[in-house]
């Protein structure tokens, strides 16, 4: 009698329960990309673009299908809501993989997009994200001819698991987020430009202050952001030298910092660069040797004092703070939470010393 209590009893418990809503794959439209610009007819509206890889039969087909969606509405939630109704499957964001903000909309403010993104549960943190110019819908509809998985390209490009050009900065989107919200740390996005249907170039970078863009990178300071905050950086250097120019190819690099604040002076930051490199381009047809190298090196350490200072001097005047200077300085300093007053007080008369040394070892193929 127990026994069929019990019995009863737990088929009663079971009947609230149902059943699994998991749709197969075949009634599924998987989202790459989401793009966002301004309406160009509706200025207080937003435009929405979507990429969406479509899943094909044979997995060994190099035959790429992708539908572009696109929608204008008040709200990002509500154009999604939207475009549901013009498809035929659900939209899955589980694969999405890269946010691209119009340059337009991007020179407004990024804080309604990264709210909707971070509630979403079906979107993921370490997606890329990025700038696009002119806007994210052209970006997206960039196809090269090398590309045979939807949005692949740009991934292979932004995350540098292809490419790997010291002119682009990866950027994910959790760490896009820490960046507006963090004191003393102020967001940067890559910038890429649709050059062609086929093309596309990632060479620059948009500062940030928490709530719009700032300044430009232009290619040579990104590549020196990328140098300062990359360990082993791929790049390589142009230097005059007794009248001729010189390439040099790194190949193990270092950059650290320390802020420091004297007591009978201006505060200031130092870095300290380590590069070791090979030569790789010489215009001359004099033959290399080692005090030659060492010169050589003398010569590139110069040039990189000025240029990089200069850089340094240019991104501090901007008012964005990319490299976390504020927050370091926080983070060393403990003065009952007064130190980012303490900070933004002394960040106006900041001043910068590079200290670098190259050190050119390798003639290349060529003794």
């Amino acid at each position: 009698m127990k026994k069929a209590a019990c019995m009863i009893l737990a088929l009663i418990l079971f009947l609230p329960l149902q059943g699994c809503r998991f749709k197969d794959i075949d009634l599924k439209l998987f989202v790459m990309a989401i793009g966002l610009d301004v309406s160009d007819d509706h200025p207080d509206k937003i435009k929405v673009t979507l990429k969406i890889a479509i899943p094909q039969g044979d997995p060994k087909k190099a035959d790429e299908k992708v539908q572009i969606l696109t929608q204008e509405s008040d709200t990002i939630a509500e154009a999604v809501r939207e475009m549901k109704s013009r498809v035929d499957k659900e939209l899955d964001f589980g694969h999405c993989k890269a946010m691209i903000f119009g340059e337009k909309y991007a020179k407004t403010s990024l804080r309604d997009s990264l709210d909707w993104a971070m509630r979403r549960r079906d979107i993921q943190m370490m997606m890329y994200c990025a700038v696009g110019k002119p806007s994210a819908k052209e970006v997206l509809g960039v196809q090269p001819a090398s590309e045979r998985i939807p949005v692949n390209s740009l991934l292979l490009a932004l995350s540098r698991d292809g490419t790997e050009s010291p002119f682009i900065v990866p950027i994910f989107f959790y760490n896009l987020h820490r960046r507006f919200n963090e004191t003393g740390l102020d967001p940067l996005l890559p910038v890429i430009e649709a050059k062609s249907e086929q093309e596309f170039e990632i060479s620059t970078a948009y500062l940030f202050n928490k709530q719009k863009i700032v300044y430009l990178m232009n290619p040579e300071e990104t590549r020196f952001y990328n140098l300062l905050t990359t360990k082993n950086l791929l790049t390589n250097f142009n230097v005059n030298y007794n009248g001729s120019r010189y390439a040099y190819n790194v190949e193990h690099s270092k950059a650290s910092y320390k802020i420091k604040t004297p007591k009978d002076g201006e505060p200031y930051i130092e870095y300290k660069i380590k590069l070791v490199a090979e030569l790789e381009e010489n215009k001359t047809e004099s033959i290399v040797s080692e005090q030659f190298l060492r010169d050589l090196g003398a010569a590139a350490e110069a040039d990189l004092n000025q240029k990089i200072q200069k850089a340094l001097e240019k991104v501090h005047k901007s008012g964005s703070d990319p490299y976390g200077w504020g927050l370091r300085y926080a983070a060393t300093h403990w003065n009952n939470r007064t130190e980012f007053k303490e900070w933004a007080d002394m960040s106006e008369r900041l001043k910068f010393k590079v200290n670098s040394k190259v050190l050119v070892k390798y003639t290349g193929m060529i003794r």
